[in-house]
């Protein structure tokens, strides 16, 4: 038995020795560090809509904190010098909002429970800087911390809003209602909006760390845990004018968020006594998760 563990040992060792890489530019392998890297990059995260009023609610309404989605696309990193590189991604991305609520403040004894939904689709572009360790005293690692920054801009693909609220004790009890696009419907009533609620465009920041692995003298696999961060309002807060299916002509609809006490949510009694106004703050994407990038050098 000894004997066996032994073989293998010396064969890990041996692979692990035949596995390393000479980053110096006339190492035996030469593997590159500079130039163009192309390659293949997504990932899996948590996404919310940071909104003051909303994360300040009451169990009226609560912002999900795990809310999964994905994302998948493409890549390019230029490598000007040996740690410093900069490039561009382009991604399809799913991002959104969840959330949950109960309405305790109502006169019936009966409870109201609510559950919605926002969801988006962008083409995201972020242009990174990336950043890479390096030690010239041991060049033949195989593995290398790495880390990104930059600002994206993303391009609004589709989005929808979706509320459902029921009760407790009354199984019979589903009030439902919902936004696709400019397409609106409540309770089997729909109708078409003159406008979307939210912006075409969102701007933010990426920041990411983590660690690459060279599989072969020209591939790299990266791990990062990343996280997206917008700057910008994504709500258009414009009163919209919606044609009812069958009505002649349009009617007011009003800004969506007007009046509310947070989203989904209008003010009761109690929030009025209390002097509420409403005045929506911004609405901002935020995103984390981790994402995994298979990269190839086509030059030196």
């Amino acid at each position: 038995m000894k004997k066996h563990i032994l073989a293998l040992l010396s064969l890990f060792a041996c692979y692990t020795a035949s596995a390393q890489f000479d980053y110096a530019p006339n190492g035996r392998n030469d593997a590159p560090l500079l130039g163009m890297q192309w390659g293949l990059t997504g990932g899996g995260m948590t996404t919310m809509l940071t909104n003051r009023d909303d994360i300040n609610a009451d169990g009226r309404l609560n912002p999900q904190m795990m809310n999964f989605n994905y994302t998948a696309g493409v890549e390019g990193i230029y490598w000007f010098q040996k740690t410093v590189g900069f490039g561009g991604q382009l991604l399809y991305w799913n991002g959104g909002a969840k959330y949950t609520g109960t309405d305790t403040f109502i006169a019936n004894p009966s409870k109201i429970n609510l559950s919605a939904t926002t969801k988006f689709t962008y083409l995201k572009l972020p242009l990174l800087f990336h950043f890479k360790s390096f030690n010239r005293y041991y060049p033949n690692r195989r593995t290398r911390f790495s880390a990104m920054f930059g600002p994206y801009v993303a391009l609004l693909n589709s989005f929808s809003d979706d509320v459902t609220l029921t009760k407790d004790d009354d199984p019979n009890f589903k009030s439902t209602s919902g936004i696709n696009g400019t397409s609106y419907e409540s309770n089997g009533v729909k109708g078409k909006l003159n406008g979307n609620i939210y912006k075409p465009f969102d701007l933010g920041f990426v920041f990411g760390v983590g660690g690459e692995i060279r599989l072969w003298k020209r591939t790299t696999v990266a791990l990062h845990i990343r996280t997206d961060v917008g700057i910008s309002d994504v709500e258009d807060k414009r009163s919209r004018k919606i044609k009812y299916d069958g009505a002649v002509s349009e009617v007011d609809f009003g800004n969506p968020w007007e009046g509310l006490y947070a989203k989904f949510n209008s003010p009761n009694a109690l929030d009025n006594l209390a002097g509420f106004q409403s005045n929506r703050p911004a609405t901002k994407n935020f995103s984390v998760g981790a994402f995994l990038s298979i990269r190839k050098y086509f030059r030196q």
